[in-house]
C-alpha cells in the first residue's frame, strides 16, 4: 500500500511549527512502519525540499504536478486538517476525484479554532455563519472520500489514532 499524508503547512502557527513537523515526520514513519506499507510520501521530504533548487518562476507550477501526482499515485490518503490550507483542499478534491479513500485527522491545538461570525443578506436578514466546530470548513468534511474523521488534542494520540485506522486498509 502506498500512502500520501496531506497537510497545509503555510497557515501553522510558527510557535508550533516545529513541534507540528516533529508530528508529521512521526506519522509517516509510524505509517511506514506498518507491514502492509510499501511508501508514505508527504510534502516535507518529498517535494518542498526540492522546490527550494528550482528557479522560483517554475516551483508552483512543479509544486502542483509533484504533489498532485503524490496523491494519484497513492492507494491511501491521511489528511492533517488542522490548518486552513488551500492546498490540502486541492489535494482532497484531486483524492476525491480518483476514488481515494481519505483518513482525516483534525488536531485541536487551541489555537486553530475560529470564533463564529454574524452577517446581514441584502434582504437584511441576519445569519450566523456555519463553521462547523471551527477547524475544519463544512464542505471539506463533507468529501465522499472520507472514511474516518478523528479528532486529537495531542500529537501522539494523533499518530497513534491515524495508525490505528490504517491498519483497517492494510
Amino acid at each position: 500500500m502506498n500512502i500520501y499524508v496531506a497537510c497545509g503547512l503555510t497557515h501553522v502557527p510558527r510557535e508550533i511549527f516545529v513541534c507540528y513537523v516533529a508530528f508529521l515526520h512521526k506519522l509517516a514513519a509510524s505509517l511506514h512502519s506498518l507491514p502492509t506499507v510499501e511508501t508514505v510520501k508527504y510534502a516535507l521530504v518529498d517535494s518542498d525540499p526540492q522546490l527550494a533548487f528550482k528557479p522560483k518562476s517554475d516551483q508552483a507550477a512543479l509544486c502542483y504536478d509533484w504533489d498532485r501526482r503524490m496523491v494519484e499515485e497513492a492507494d491511501l490518503i491521511v489528511a492533517d486538517a488542522s490548518f486552513p490550507s488551500t492546498g490540502l483542499g486541492i489535494e482532497l478534491q484531486i483524492a476525491e476525484t480518483g476514488g481515494k479513500p481519505i483518513i482525516m485527522l483534525i488536531g485541536d491545538h487551541g489555537i486553530n479554532r475560529v470564533k463564529s461570525a454574524h452577517y446581514k443578506n441584502p434582504d437584511h436578514s441576519a445569519h450566523s455563519l456555519q463553521v462547523g466546530e471551527g477547524i475544519v470548513s463544512l464542505m471539506a468534511l463533507g468529501l465522499p472520500a472520507i472514511r474516518k474523521t478523528l479528532l486529537y488534542s495531542d500529537f501522539d494520540a494523533g499518530v497513534e489514532m491515524a495508525v490505528e485506522a490504517v491498519r483497517l486498509y492494510t
